[in-house]
């Protein structure tokens, strides 16, 4: 018996992407969580990631030294955790990143508050892109902050 082309791939594809997709968050969220229990957060690690659209996930203690990149954030700026592990999130940062969108940040922590902005950063390649960022404190079990998640997705750039 000949068969004909599989018209129904179209349709298919879109699931197999949507489920590779979360199994990617899962991933994610397993990860977070032996952060969570190592660290006593008091953060609620599957409402954020569920409800938040995200390709790259970075971890940063208080003195904002990178502590865990998800795999996203290799593929989005072709940094591995090993190269970034104790460095800081300025290392993608160049002459194009606003410095508005910088001291709004750096104030949004002062206060321990959830911040969004968009501002150009740089891949490992030098190539610049703009990264959507939302930067939330987490509070450890004594209401102290002692890390920061933040959640980016790259968007076209203007």
């Amino acid at each position: 018996m000949k068969r004909g082309p599989l018209l129904s791939w179209d349709i298919y594809s879109v699931h197999v992407f949507n489920f590779l997709k979360s199994l990617k968050k899962k991933k994610d969220i397993e990860r977070l969580v032996e952060f969570q229990n190592k660290f006593k957060w008091d953060f609620q690690i599957e409402e954020t990631l569920f409800n938040t659209e995200y390709k790259a996930i970075i971890i940063t203690d208080d003195n904002q030294k990178i502590i865990w990149v998800n795999d996203g954030f290799k593929d989005m700026t072709g940094y591995s955790l090993a190269f970034l592990k104790d460095k800081s999130p300025r290392i993608l940062q160049g002459e194009k990143t606003s410095r508005v969108a910088l001291d709004q940040i750096r104030a949004q922590l002062a206060t321990d508050s959830f911040c969004q902005t968009s501002m150009v950063n740089y891949r490992k390649d030098g190539s610049e892109y703009m990264c959507e960022i939302k930067i939330y404190p987490v509070h450890n079990s004594n209401h102290k902050v002692k890390h920061y998640i933040a959640l980016e997705n790259e968007a076209l750039l203007n």
